[in-house]
């Protein structure tokens, strides 16, 4: 039993360099660079030890994308906790919009691998839907705090319309270049504006019924 605390601790330090190896070669060479061998060499682990952790590269891919979103959800708490330090709705929204943008453009490549490219993984779909349901239950306790308290069907249905336009212009930022949206290049910072300014006067119009 005493040795049981070491071992415990080299196996999930030897885990996480296989983990840190492997988000490194995905953000230097996307997915083509995560394989057996390149993890391998860069952890200074060994084959066995990476079987004996993940089974196989699907099931390493599936915790690298656990982390990926545990990292992420993080990221995203902290911006909502800074964000909801401002005065106004709109100030709100656009500091929430900025900050997230620069949440996904940092993990861009293992986000797009997993929601667009293996989109119809079951695995990483369902992993992705828990994220994303998450965010959706975060943005509306916030969104609320800055409107008037309100039980209406259509209260709720359009605090819940906005934290989907959010997201959406969010996942957006991951799943498309701006040369494959418009003509118009608009600057991460001024989109974040507008969509704030547009998403504050949908929510402080009259409720429809």
């Amino acid at each position: 039993m005493a040795r049981s605390a070491p071992v415990q601790a080299r196996s999930i330090a030897s885990m996480n360099r296989m983990l840190d190896a492997g988000e490194q070669l995905f953000y230097e060479g996307g997915s083509a660079a995560v394989t057996l061998e390149a993890i391998v060499e860069r952890s200074e682990t060994s084959v066995g030890s990476f079987y004996a952790r993940f089974g196989d590269v699907r099931g390493f891919l599936g915790a690298m994308h656990e982390r990926v979103l545990a990292t992420m959800a993080v990221e995203i708490k902290d911006v909502l906790a800074k964000a909801s330090t401002a005065d106004d709705l709109e100030s709100f929204l656009n500091a929430l919009l900025t900050e997230s943008f620069d949440v996904v453009h940092r993990h861009r490549a293992p986000t797009y691998f997993f929601a667009v490219g293996n989109s119809h993984d079951p695995q990483y779909r369902a992993m992705g839907s828990q994220f994303t349901i998450g965010m959706n239950d975060a943005f509306t306790m916030f969104i609320k705090g800055y409107l008037p308290k309100s039980s209406s069907a259509a209260t709720k249905r359009k605090i819940d319309m906005a934290a989907r336009m959010l997201i959406a212009a969010t996942f957006q930022q991951i799943m498309l270049d701006q040369d494959e949206i418009s003509r118009i290049d608009i600057s991460q910072k001024v989109m974040a504006a507008e969509l704030a300014s547009a998403v504050n006067a949908y929510l402080l119009a009259t409720p429809g019924k």
